[in-house]
C-alpha cells in the first residue's frame, strides 16, 4: 500500500469481524500512545523555547517589545 487511498480501500474491504479487530488494535495503541506528563514544560523550567537559559532572551525580546510600542509616534513634517 503506497497512499492513503490503498489504505482506505484495505480498510472498506475488511469483513466485520476484522473490523472490529483493527479498531481493538487501533484502541491500545492510542493507550498505550496517551501518557500524562509527569509534569507541564512551564513546570519543568523548560518555558516557550524549552529550556530554562531560553527564558530571560524572552523576557529580552517582550521588554523590547514592550518599549517599541510605547515609544511616541513622531510626526512627519508636512509637505
Amino acid at each position: 500500500m503506497n497512499s492513503l487511498q490503498d489504505i482506505e480501500r484495505a480498510i472498506d474491504d475488511l469483513k466485520p469481524r476484522e473490523l472490529a479487530e483493527l479498531y481493538a488494535w487501533l484502541d491500545r495503541q492510542r493507550s498505550v500512545g496517551i501518557r500524562q506528563p509527569e509534569s507541564t514544560v512551564f513546570e519543568q523550567g523548560l518555558g516557550l523555547f524549552g529550556s530554562p537559559e531560553d527564558a530571560p532572551i524572552l523576557d529580552e525580546v517582550v521588554q523590547l517589545a514592550y518599549e517599541e510600542r510605547r515609544r511616541p509616534v513622531s510626526s512627519s513634517p508636512a509637505h
